[in-house]
C-alpha cells in the first residue's frame, strides 16, 4: 500500500518511534474496523459550497491562504555556505494549476475527515507542495473530505463509501472552477498521493471524456500513485486516449512517478490499486531523459523523520533548497517501474545528504514517497513552464 501524505501535524515532524507505533495501530485498527465503515464513510453534514471561497485553501482572488505563505528558502550551496532565497511569483501567468493534496489525516481507522475547515494540516502541506506554483500558474486548490489512512486497509468494497466522497468534492469544485473561474484558461491537474488517485480519476471520467475540457489540458501530473498503461507503454489502463508524455513541451498528456533511494527496496506494486498493465516513471522536467539532475529539491525545514537540518541552516528560512543535490533515473521491476532517487555528487560538492535514507520512514517498500515532491519540485516547476509555453507562446 502506498504511505499517504503526512499526519495532522505533518509526516515531516512525527518521531520514528512514532511512525513505527501507527503502523502498527493501522494493523490493529484495519482488523477491528469492518462493519463500522459504512457508518464512518457517510457524511456527517452537506457537501461543501464551493461558490464560497472559504472552501478554497488556495484561490488567486484570495489573500493570506495557503498559498501565501513565507516561502523563502535558505539555499545551501555546494561549497556549504548558505543564502537566501525568495519566491517570485509571476505577475500575470498564463495557465492555472488545479491541485489536490495528499492525506493529512492518519486516523488509523477507515473513514472521512469530515471538517474541512481544520486547515493546519492542509495548508502546511499545500506550502510545500504546491504554492510555488505561483511561479507558472494561477493555484486553485480545494479544501475536501479526504479519506483517512487507515480506510487504504479496507476492502474494495467498503473503501469505494469513502473514496467517493472525497473524490465527489473535489469534482464539485473543479465544475466550479471551470464554470466560474476558467474562463477559456489552459489548466494543469497536479496531486500527490490521495491527491493523485483523485487526479487519475478526475482525468478519466471528466476531462478525457469532455473534447472542450480535455482541449485545455496542459497537463495531468498524479505524482506518487500507481497510474498505468497497457502493455504498449503510452496508453490504456488509467487512460483510454490520454497518453503519458514524451517529451518537455508536449502537452495534454500525464507524467507520473513514484520514487525510492537508490540501494532501498523497490516500491510496492500495492496490488488492486494497480491502474494498468505497466507502470509509469516519466522524469521532469525532460520524460525523454533516461536519468537527470534534479535542478532545484525544496525540503521544509522543520524535517524530522527522515532527516533533519542543524539548527544553523534550519532557522534561517522556512524551505530548504538544494541545487542538483539528487539525481533520478527510472528503474522498470518486471511491469513496474519506480523513480530511483541517489547524491549526485558532483565534482568539489562539498554538502553533505541531509536525509537518511536508511530510517523508518524512507527505506520501506513504500519507498521515499513523502518526499516525491519535494525532490522534484524545481523540476516540476520547469515542466510546468515549458508546457504552459508550448500551450499559449
Amino acid at each position: 500500500m502506498p504511505y499517504h501524505g503526512r499526519s495532522m501535524r505533518s509526516i515531516h515532524t512525527l518521531p520514528r518511534t512514532t511512525l513505527l507505533f501507527f503502523s502498527l495501530g493501522l494493523a490493529f485498527a484495519s482488523a477491528l474496523a469492518g462493519c463500522d465503515v459504512r457508518k464512518r464513510c457517510t457524511p456527517l453534514s452537506a457537501s461543501p459550497n464551493y461558490a464560497d471561497k472559504a472552501s478554497w485553501a488556495c484561490r488567486p482572488d484570495v489573500s493570506g491562504d495557503a498559498c501565501d505563505g513565507n516561502l523563502t528558502a535558505v539555499e545551501v550551496l555546494p561549497n556549504g555556505l548558505t543564502e537566501i532565497v525568495q519566491h517570485q511569483p509571476a505577475a500575470s501567468p498564463k495557465i492555472d494549476c488545479f491541485y489536490i493534496y495528499p492525506t493529512v489525516d492518519l486516523n488509523p481507522l477507515p473513514g472521512l475527515h469530515q471538517d474541512i475547515q481544520d486547515k493546519a494540516a492542509p495548508y502546511k502541506t499545500i506550502g510545500i507542495q504546491a504554492a510555488r506554483l505561483s511561479e507558472v500558474c494561477r493555484v486553485f486548490a480545494p479544501l475536501y473530505r479526504q479519506v483517512t489512512i487507515g480506510t487504504y486497509l479496507s476492502s474494495a468494497d467498503e473503501r469505494s463509501l469513502c473514496f467517493d466522497v472525497a473524490y465527489d468534492d473535489v469534482h464539485r469544485a473543479f465544475e466550479q472552477y471551470l464554470q466560474n473561474d476558467n474562463q477559456g484558461r489552459g489548466f494543469v491537474i497536479y496531486g500527490h498521493s490521495q491527491g493523485a488517485q483523485i487526479t487519475s480519476r478526475l482525468v478519466r471520467e471528466r476531462i478525457e471524456t469532455d473534447p472542450a475540457v480535455r482541449a485545455r489540458l496542459v497537463a495531468a501530473l498524479p505524482i506518487g500513485w500507481l497510474i498505468g498503461t497497457d502493455a504498449a507503454g503510452s496508453t490504456g489502463g488509467s487512460f483510454k486516449s490520454i497518453p503519458v508524455c514524451k517529451t518537455k513541451s508536449q502537452i495534454g498528456c500525464v507524467m507520473g512517478y513514484r520514487t525510492y533511494a537508490a540501494g532501498n527496496p523497490f516500491p510496492t506494486d500495492a496490488g488492486d490499486y494497480r491502474e494498468g498493465a505497466a507502470g509509469v516513471c516519466t522524469l521532469p522536467p525532460d520524460p525523454a531523459l533516461a536519468q537527470t539532475t534534479l535542478s532545484r529539491s525544496f525540503f521544509p525545514s522543520d524535517l524530522d523523520s527522515g532527516g533533519k537540518f542543524p539548527a544553523s541552516i534550519a532557522s534561517q528560512a522556512p524551505y530548504v533548497l538544494y541545487r542538483r543535490m539528487y539525481k533520478a533515473r527510472c528503474i522498470s521491476q518486471g511491469d513496474m517501474k519506480g523513480m530511483e532517487i541517489a547524491l549526485a555528487a558532483e565534482v568539489g560538492d562539498a554538502r553533505q545528504n541531509p536525509l537518511d535514507f536508511s530510517s523508518l520512514i524512507l527505506s520501506s517498500t513504500n519507498g521515499t514517497h513523502v518526499l516525491d515532491v519535494q525532490f522534484t519540485e524545481g523540476d516540476l516547476i520547469d515542466t510546468i513552464a515549458a508546457k504552459a509555453a508550448a500551450y499559449a507562446p
